[in-house]
């Protein structure tokens, strides 16, 4: 994702509720191929209105443009940016994601976002930013990416994740860690039943058989 200015990118996830949303899901992408360099896509926020309809928005991982905006203590700017997405796709539509893996400044930045929300009167959604099912696997995840960026493990700190929290956690677990808003995991089940889209259904395309 990319700013219309250009100054600033980010994460932004964006999930098909439906065929139409589909559709508006593949022109985004391929626009953000074409502007992007190979293996890199980058997406101006400002074709976002146009190609709306269909289509849920969380508003990114600690790497999102929100996230950072809360990090660095630029409220009023994170709010603006709140609101223009919801002027958007409206406020069924948009949520402010919030996860938790136990790394530094998770719990700050998790409580500047929920404030966020109450004043902008945005939802809330947990997510886990999962890079592997089971913690066991994080050194397996280390190693990928270290071939990823052709280096060594030693020299990829910056690239890995800061710890083993990035699995697919129980609900239990889950309920723990967002014990202070319940209702960002009562979206996740509200998210999951609007995104009726089933590409095998749809009848977009003739598989063979």
């Amino acid at each position: 994702n990319q700013n219309g200015q250009g100054s600033e990118t980010g994460h932004l996830t964006l999930l098909a509720k439906d065929c139409t949303g589909y559709t508006n899901l593949c022109r985004l992408i391929t626009a953000a191929h074409a502007a992007g360099e190979r293996n890199a896509p980058r997406l101006d926020p400002s074709l976002l209105p146009s190609h709306a309809g269909g289509l849920i928005v969380l508003s990114g991982c600690p790497q999102g443009e929100l996230s950072r905006l809360v990090v660095n203590s630029r409220f009023e700017e994170a709010k603006r940016l709140v609101q223009r997405y919801l002027d958007w796709f409206g406020t069924e539509n948009y949520y402010i994601e919030l996860q938790h893996n136990l790394a530094p400044g998770d719990t700050a930045r998790n409580r500047h976002l929920i404030a966020l929300a109450r004043e902008t009167g945005a939802r809330l959604v947990a997510t886990g930013n999962v890079h592997y099912h089971d913690r066991s696997r994080h050194r397996l995840q280390d190693c990928l990416v270290a071939i990823k960026h052709c280096t060594s493990l030693e020299e990829s700190h910056r690239q890995r994740r800061p710890n083993s929290e990035y699995y697919l956690r129980p609900v239990a677990e889950l309920a723990e860690l967002f014990r202070g808003c319940p209702e960002a995991l009562e979206n996740t089940i509200d998210i999951a039943e609007r995104c009726t889209f089933d590409l095998t259904g749809e009848r977009l395309y003739t598989f063979p058989d």
